[in-house]
């Protein structure tokens, strides 16, 4: 029987290749093979341990693949052919726990219980094992979310579906109305990929708040109107300056420090929408909650995975208006992935988004 390779981490910061067997398909099963998966950010947080994850895993959850193989009713049940190219949303939502039944699959009352992300929190040792991207194949089961990508998108922008869907979630919790002002904190790959939904929402001006002068350049192709380096210690005011002596009307927090969470709050008007979807880790923030929050009477907002963002992600993907894959930095294959993580987690030849081959 042929064995697949993957990439396992087996305790915090240990990470290795394993073989498993190729899974037996139920009949609305799918087999997926991995053509390319992302580093995320949250993949670093589960290599150190930080949510308590449920070791050993398979990580990766940014991944795109074609359909190789399926069962009995599995294409008619996931509408895809053979040989498609295809993304799957990272959560397995059970589909009948109330937040299910509300649409909020992504707050799944059994992800907490029992683990249903992709290469988040679903150990290696549940058959069939191939639960995370960074793999050479993934299995797909019947309640799994499956989305086609158009034929003519290349491979280094579909990769990307699944972070720009995570954009696209937040901006859609949190819509600008055209000709609002957005400030989005935070220039890594999710920050450069909320320029690009806010952008394509119709937000105007699109302020890009970040460092790292290649990432900001970035920001500045993806369609940011101004691009301020945070380091520069005069960001209130020129953004003020840039906003007519008040803040924003929305602010997306994006890289998850405790910094950039408490500074958001100083960038919003009066009356205004701060929305946070950069994860710190489970590290504490410490915020004046009077005068950063409650004098300025602000709408505090959170945004969690993906849900119903895939099809607008794929749209402007397949739109091809944004050139996202310039993102993409560093390429390596599942017998270096010790070498991606660190690529990725020092930002090593000035790595912005790093992916994995397998």
């Amino acid at each position: 029987m042929k064995r697949v390779k993957a990439a396992v981490i087996t305790e915090k910061e240990k990470i290795g290749l394993q073989t498993f067997p190729l899974p037996e398909l139920h009949e609305e099963d799918l087999l997926i093979k991995v053509e390319m998966c992302g580093v995320c950010g949250s993949d670093l947080h589960i290599f150190k341990g930080d949510w308590g994850e449920p070791y050993p895993l398979i990580p990766g959850h940014e991944f795109i693949g074609i359909v190789e193989a399926a069962g009995s009713k599995a294409l008619g049940k996931h509408q895809v052919e053979i040989g498609d190219r295809v993304a799957v949303e990272m959560i397995l939502p059970c589909g009948t726990c109330q937040p299910c039944r509300a649409g909020l699959y992504n707050l799944c009352v059994y992800d907490g219980k029992e683990g249903r992300q992709y290469g988040c929190n679903i150990s290696s040792e549940r058959q069939p094992h191939l639960y995370g991207g960074w793999a050479e194949y993934l299995y797909v089961p019947a309640h799994a979310l499956v989305h086609q990508i158009p034929s003519h998108v290349p491979l280094k922008r579909a990769v990307l579906t699944e972070p720009l869907a995570v954009s696209v979630r937040a901006v859609n919790l949190t819509p600008p109305r055209l000709g609002d002002s957005v400030v989005v904190v935070g220039a890594g790959p999710i920050g450069l990929l909320t320029v690009v939904a806010a952008k394509a929402a119709g937000a105007s001006p699109v302020m890009l708040v970040g460092s790292r002068e290649e990432r900001l350049a970035l920001g500045r192709e993806f369609g940011a109107d101004e691009v301020l380096d945070y380091r520069d210690g005069n960001v209130f005011e020129t953004l003020q300056k840039c906003l007519g002596g008040q803040g924003a009307d929305i602010v997306f927090e994006t890289a998850g420090t405790a910094l950039a969470q408490r500074q958001s709050l100083e960038y919003a008007k009066p009356g205004g929408v701060v929305n946070y979807l950069g994860l710190t880790g489970n590290q504490p923030v410490q915020i004046e909650t009077d005068k950063q929050m409650t004098f300025k009477e602000l709408t505090i907002r959170s945004s969690f995975l993906s849900a119903w963002a895939y099809q607008g992600a794929i749209q402007i993907i397949a739109g091809g208006m944004y050139p996202i894959e310039k993102m993409i930095t560093h390429q390596f294959s599942l017998e270096d992935v010790e070498e991606a993580l660190a690529c990725s987690a020092n930002r090593k030849g000035k790595a912005i988004k790093v992916v994995l081959v397998p």
